[in-house]
């Protein structure tokens, strides 16, 4: 019996040492799989990330050529450049970041392969800029915004009320907290009118409608202007 229980000892190491053996393969496997896995991911989220990506679909060429003549896309002489996920991904935190990167990719890949992208009204589209640019972006690079901004009243004025949250927009039949867009329209894509294709004919005809209206009532105000000035004359 003796012997045998002495036979079985250096066989149960070599079993142990087998197992710890594996074991530390299969670890050092799984870590440098995930080291990899992430090293992809990081590339990719980066490559993905700024205008030469973007502008590789045609139907963000004039998005381009707008954000190109902006002081965000570099121009100028700050050395600034802020790439388009910088504005238009939810900065909150890296899930937020993530999730919302992908959800915007699966909408895209909808868009292009599944509808027509030539057929998107940019100029009704650019109305709804809230949904597109986030503030927690915006705040991502601008974190000293009320501070940086003391020296100019009314700029420092309305920041004050934004972080405070009394500043209000009303939207639609609605009233909500300011975003960055409801005051700042126009950033990141100077003069992006001029780039963008037509606006639709109805687009055309309720631009057109608006316009006469104002026109008339200017007139009207005129007239009744000066049917007072008689009367009190």
């Amino acid at each position: 019996m003796g012997t045998e229980e002495k036979k079985e000892e250096p066989t149960k190491r070599v079993g142990r040492r087998k197992k710890i053996f594996i074991g530390a393969v299969l670890l050092g496997a799984g870590i440098l799989a995930g080291l990899v896995i992430s090293y992809i991911v990081v590339e990719a989220v980066k490559l993905t990330a700024g205008p030469q990506f973007c502008k590789s679909c045609h139907v963000m060429v004039p998005m381009y050529k707008a954000y190109s003549k902006d002081t965000h896309g570099g121009w100028g002489y700050s050395g600034f450049v802020a790439h388009c996920t910088d504005c238009h991904l939810n900065h909150k935190s890296t899930i937020h970041y993530l999730l919302n990167k992908v959800q915007v990719g699966l909408h895209d890949f909808k868009v292009y392969v599944f509808q027509d992208p030539d057929a998107i009204d940019w100029h009704e589209k650019r109305e709804h800029r809230r949904h597109f640019v986030y503030d927690s972006g915006c705040l991502h690079c601008h974190e000293n915004l009320l501070a940086a901004t003391m020296n100019k009243k009314r700029a420092f004025i309305a920041h004050k009320a934004y972080f405070s949250g009394k500043l209000v927009v009303k939207i639609g039949e609605h009233k909500d907290k300011a975003r960055c867009t409801d005051c700042h329209k126009h950033v990141g894509h100077k003069d992006l009118g001029k780039y963008l294709p037509p606006p639709p004919p109805e687009h055309k005809l309720i631009e057109e409608s608006e316009e006469l209206i104002k026109e008339s009532v200017e007139i009207l105000e005129k007239k009744e202007k000066k049917s007072k000035e008689k009367t009190e004359h």
